[in-house]
């Protein structure tokens, strides 16, 4: 975290970092899936990057990113507490140059609705997805909010979806990880326009 602030001193792009916490995001998830990490050094890993992103994306909400203008807007929620992979995503949309409606964790089909209500422009719906219990609640808020906003387009990620899970409750779209979350949303983007 000292580092990131040191880098705001030096008047160094928010983008900028946020590229190379995910960078080194992706690095470190690389390194956990051939078996060079084990799971208590990853999570050292995202805790740090989450507490320098909890500093940097504010920022680069408030700045645009890079001065490039929008790509367009994604909402993304977690269904459960946990917020490591939605912040990952998060930070590498924003690097990607999208707006970022975060609508939180524990989310609820209401709390989807009115975050889609209050004049977003959001045309995807991110959801992290770690319980299988929570894969019904995935269901109920992917039919409320195609209900609100029809032309919605929702991928899903998380421990407890793949894609036969994916299509089962409505979904769009499964993401394996952040870096296929961030093509899939470009191509739902290029498709909408």
């Amino acid at each position: 975290m000292g580092s990131t602030i040191a880098c705001l001193g030096e008047n160094i792009d928010p983008a900028e970092i946020i590229d190379v916490a995910a960078g080194a995001l992706k690095e470190v998830g690389d390194l956990f899936e051939g078996g060079e990490l084990f799971l208590p050094e990853v999570m050292r890993a995202a805790n740090a990057a989450k507490a320098s992103l909890n500093i940097v994306l504010p920022l680069a909400a408030n700045t645009g990113t890079r001065g490039r203008g929008s790509r367009g807007q994604v909402a993304i929620g977690s269904l459960g507490p946990h917020d490591i992979g939605k912040t990952i995503v998060t930070s590498m949309l924003i690097a990607d140059g999208f707006d970022v409606l975060d609508i939180g964790t524990c989310i609820t089909p209401t709390k989807v609705e009115e975050a889609l209500e209050v004049g977003t422009s959001a045309c995807v719906l991110a959801l992290s997805v770690l319980l299988t219990s929570d894969i019904d609640k995935s269901a109920e808020i992917i039919r409320r909010s195609k209900l609100t906003r029809g032309s919605l387009k929702v991928m899903v990620g998380g421990a407890a979806m793949n894609d036969k899970v994916a299509k089962m409750i409505g979904a769009d779209a499964y993401g394996v990880d952040a870096n296929e979350a961030v093509k899939l949303v470009r191509k739902f983007m290029e498709a909408s326009h």
